[in-house]
């Protein structure tokens, strides 16, 4: 009896697993939806991305068609997931499953707890063979380096830069062309910027969120005060001098100059309602296409205290750790992070380009580009650290703490630290 249980559940098991393999089937589907004959012998690869836009989602299928039309032996199978909850959810699935993807697009706080995991593949030897290698952003590439192998490749940066309205800058008396470059100048311009009534703020002169779902533009200020939050050995570095000054500073000027909101709410600079902000290159972009704003925004590095830096994003290319096509995987890697692929998609989705010899045909779209491409080259991400969700977590209610007044800056970087250290342990 237990041989026969035996038996129907291996057929169950090769069912399933045939199933869902395109490699041994006589018909595939393409990434467009459209049945084509596939060869007995051809290869399926499981891809699934973080997000579920329908811009990027169109871009993705495109490409998988053109590449299966290259390399007719491989089939590529495209799904994606909403981030957040519904990413994390499908892969854990998945891999517990014994269903693993074999291509992976995911983001940078994902990178060391997969990797340990041994869900993403370590891919240095393929990256050392690839003659894309020297001409990878240095920043770009950090972001999917772990214990100084690489996992990831990046296809996307989001990085934060700073915004401000020309029209504005010249109404108050400032050179719309010379944007604050320093902690200084950004607090005096922001002062000379605000407009009230009374004590209320109807004109920010900058805007800076008073909760977030990710509080990045606190972390714009720490970077650029030569700040990070792990050391070399991957230990959390939170408590540390540069972001107190950080902190220091901010609550120096905010109250004057502020109009209070939420990271979960439009940013007041794009309803015309701030002069100066830090927002990511996306969120800016329904402003810089609107008739009103033409000729009116600006975008500049962020001012810094000595560093220059800025927060930047990354979503990159994985291959999974269970794959049994990493070579066929990887060659989609190389045809999605090629030269002409790179500045493609940069055309199409208006995302920067990671690779240093389009950044002059990038400029040459767009003459913002060129602040966007220098924004990614000092970007720097999220932890790449087993911890870093539990970081995420920690670093915004530390600063929900100061800047309402919970509790002093040492007092919230001190117990940030001490929780953090706290939950690794």
């Amino acid at each position: 009896m237990k041989k026969f249980a035996c038996l129907i559940l291996a057929v169950f098991v090769m069912v399933t697993v045939l199933a869902g393999c395109g490699g041994t089937s006589q018909n595939g589907t393409t990434a467009a939806g459209a049945t084509t004959a596939v060869s007995s012998d051809a290869v399926t690869l499981k891809f699934v991305r973080i997000g579920n836009d329908t811009a990027e989602a169109d871009y993705w299928k495109s490409l998988i068609d053109r590449f299966q039309k290259e390399n007719e032996g491989i089939i590529i199978e495209y799904d994606d997931a909403a981030i957040g909850e519904a990413m994390e959810t499908k892969l854990n699935t998945m891999f517990s499953g014994g269903m693993g993807p074999d291509l992976i697009g995911h983001g940078i706080m994902s990178v060391a707890a997969r990797a340990e995991a041994g869900q993403y593949m370590d891919i240095t030897e393929y990256y050392n063979s690839w003659e894309g290698k020297d001409d990878i952003m240095k920043a770009v590439l950090a972001n999917g380096t772990y214990n100084d192998r690489i996992y990831g490749l990046a296809y996307s940066t989001t990085p934060f830069v700073f915004a401000y309205r020309t029209d504005l800058f010249e109404k108050a008396g400032l050179d719309p062309n010379s944007p604050p470059e320093t902690w200084e100048q950004l607090a005096e311009y922001a002062r000379k910027l605000t407009v009230k009534d009374g004590d209320n703020v109807t004109l920010a002169g900058f805007a800076f969120p008073m909760t977030a779902g990710n509080f990045v533009e606190f972390d714009v200020f720490a970077f650029g005060n030569g700040a990070l939050y792990y050391d070399e050995a991957g230990n959390p570095t939170i408590d540390t001098p540069e972001k107190a000054e950080a902190f220091d500073f901010l609550m120096s000027f905010l109250d004057e100059v502020n109009m209070p909101y939420s990271a979960t709410d439009v940013n007041p600079f794009i309803n015309g309602n701030a002069a100066m902000t830090l927002i990511n290159n996306v969120a800016l972009t329904p402003m810089l296409t609107s008739d009103e704003y033409a000729g009116k925004v600006a975008i500049a590095t962020p001012p810094t205290n000595g560093t220059d830096a800025t927060f930047c994003g990354c979503n990159m290319l994985f291959i999974g750790g269970t794959s049994k096509y990493a070579d066929e995987a990887f060659e989609f890697i190389k045809t999605a992070l090629s030269a002409d692929e790179v500045l493609n998609r940069a055309k199409v989705l208006n995302v920067p380009v990671t690779r240093t010899s389009q950044i002059d045909a990038f400029v040459a779209l767009d003459p913002m580009n060129a602040v966007r491409a220098r924004c990614v080259e000092i970007g720097i991400g999220m932890p790449r650290t087993t911890w870093a969700a539990s970081f995420q977590t920690i670093r915004n209610q530390m600063v929900q703490n100061v800047l309402y007044g919970e509790a002093t800056p040492a007092e919230a970087l001190a117990e940030a630290q001490a929780t953090l250290l706290d939950e690794i342990g």
